[in-house]
């Protein structure tokens, strides 16, 4: 586990036998939330999956919801380390659309790799209580992605927050939109994602500012 999933236990400070029954939780409501979905989620039902009493899931957990927010900081600090080393290769000179498009790819296979990605993912968006976290990893990302634009397009740091804000949030939704539709054609929707990311950004790096135009075109 990370230590941002340790951050949603009741106590983080636990034995090594506690460990494996947070994991077992953690590894069972993925399975159920990918089985079920999040409205039939109860932590009754994560308790048996996972093998354990009631009062032990409560014990490291309050609600599903706090479970759910473990499983999202996990994801989360992956999505975070893969795109911060793949924004620096921009950085240091690679074609920012093919690195871009590597990105997408990321955060597709966020939503169908593990078990339980997607439904985690759509749970996160639907659920109020939960709504607030994942907000913040996408101003989390847009940061990683606007010190990018300051340093290799000269956006000033404001249009280069709202701008990275965009396209973050621009190719989330198509991919989320992806994962509601259910549907099998996956490479179009990542297709759609990369279009509408790169479209959107190539105005900033690819050509050269004005003085208090940032990013617009001559």
């Amino acid at each position: 586990m990370t230590q941002g999933a340790d951050s949603h236990l009741r106590n983080a400070s636990i034995s090594q036998r506690g460990r494996g029954a947070v994991d077992r939780i953690m590894d069972a409501t993925a399975a159920l939330l990918e089985a079920r979905g999040y409205e039939a989620l109860t932590t009754n039902h994560i308790a048996e999956a996972a093998g354990i009493n009631i009062a032990t899931l409560y014990k490291y957990f309050a609600n599903k919801q706090a479970i759910l927010m473990a499983l999202h900081a996990r994801l989360s600090r992956r999505w975070t380390e893969a795109l911060t080393r793949l924004v620096d290769q921009i950085r240091n000179g690679a074609p920012w659309r093919e690195i871009v498009c590597q990105i997408i790819d990321v955060a597709a296979d966020r939503r169908r790799g593990a078990t339980g990605a997607a439904a985690i993912r759509i749970a996160m968006r639907v659920s109020p209580e939960l709504q607030s976290h994942d907000r913040n990893e996408s101003i989390a990302s847009a940061r990683i992605v606007a010190d990018l634009l300051v340093a290799r397009a000269g956006v000033d740091a404001v249009t280069a927050l709202r701008v990275a804000r965009v396209a973050i949030e621009v190719g989330m939704a198509v991919l989320d939109l992806w994962l509601q539709e259910g549907t099998v054609d996956d490479d179009a929707w990542v297709g759609e994602a990369k279009s509408a990311v790169c479209n959107y950004l190539a105005p900033y790096f690819e050509t050269r500012a004005e003085p208090g135009r940032a990013g617009i075109e001559k």
